[in-house]
């Protein structure tokens, strides 16, 4: 996908709408090519609700720049405002060096 390539290599790429509005191949290419380009996937291309199934076409879980979660980051009541707060300040803590809090490991990976 050319609009991935035109990105820095340490871009951080946050999908919250829908897993295709990615070409998922294009994505896991660039994100095994380019080891500090960093996706947050929270949208994916298959999953329960609108397909009756969870699947990945690719092994993103087992990349270390990839942030997941089970597209359900704005299903807590009144979570919203706290969630991006939260998120925007883990972005600045990635972009200047800081330990990023509330990692999920990958033991408790559910998905």
């Amino acid at each position: 996908m050319r609009a991935l390539a035109r990105m820095k290599d340490d871009a951080i790429l946050v999908d919250l709408a829908r897993g295709e509005i990615i070409d998922e191949a294009a994505l896991f290419a660039q994100l095994q090519a380019h080891p500090n380009f960093t996706a947050c996937i929270d949208a994916w291309w298959v999953e329960p609700v609108r397909h009756g199934a969870f699947r990945l076409d690719h092994p993103f879980m087992d990349l270390s720049n990839v942030i997941g979660s089970p597209h359900n980051s704005a299903s807590v009541r009144q979570a919203s405002a706290t969630a991006l707060r939260m998120a925007g300040r883990n972005c600045h803590r990635q972009l200047t060096g800081e330990k990023v809090l509330n990692l999920v490991r990958p033991q408790d990976w559910y998905l």
